[in-house]
Parts: C-alpha cells; structure tokens; sequence
C-alpha cells in the first residue's frame, strides 16, 4: 500500500497515513499467519486466477478473515473480483451503516 501512495500517488503524507493504519491492524489482531492450509488455498487461487502468489495471498488471507481485500491493483486483483477499490469499500461500508438497525451517521 505504500508503494502505491509514494509511487503512484506521490504524496507521502498518504504514505505515512497508510502506515499508521497498517500498523493499527498488526496490534489488533488483524493480521493472518502463513499457515499451510492458508499457503495452499494461495497457491489454488493463484493457478485458478493466473496471478502472482504474492497476490493470491492477499486474496487467500481475506477469505480466512471473511474480510473484504481492498486494493488499487486493478490489472490483477480489481478486475477478476478479487478485491475492491479503496473507494467502493468505503461506499459499500456507508450502505451497511445506513442499512443496519440502531446505526447513525456521525
């Protein structure tokens, strides 16, 4: 994610902001460990969607998590269905806020 922000974004003020949150997720148990039963659905999903394993990792760790993988990489992950634009996530979290019993918007 930083890659993207310094790279394609140029602004390293996103970059420092992406870091923080990747940081948040590591100290609140969000992360996945690379066992072999999640390497083994990586390999799967990379050979079933001809990317990189690097990639279908990402895919695999989201589906162990039942979690949604956002992402920028259109070329791979985007336009298979893999994963969703940053701002689709976002759109889609204030549909389910406002969709849910007992939610506000602040």
């Amino acid at each position: 994610m930083t890659n993207v922000a310094v790279r394609s974004w140029r602004d390293h003020s996103a970059a420092h902001r992406l870091r923080e949150r990747v940081t948040a997720v590591g100290t609140d148990g969000g992360l996945v460990r690379a066992d072999a039963s999640l390497l083994a659905s990586a390999a799967t999903i990379a050979e079933e969607h001809r990317i990189s394993a690097y990639d279908a990792a990402y895919v695999a760790a989201a589906r162990v998590l039942d979690g949604q993988l956002v992402s920028c990489d259109v070329r791979d992950l985007i336009s298979r269905g893999l994963a969703s634009l940053p701002r689709d996530a976002i759109a889609g979290q204030s549909a389910t806020k406002k969709d849910s019993p007992g939610t506000r918007d602040t």
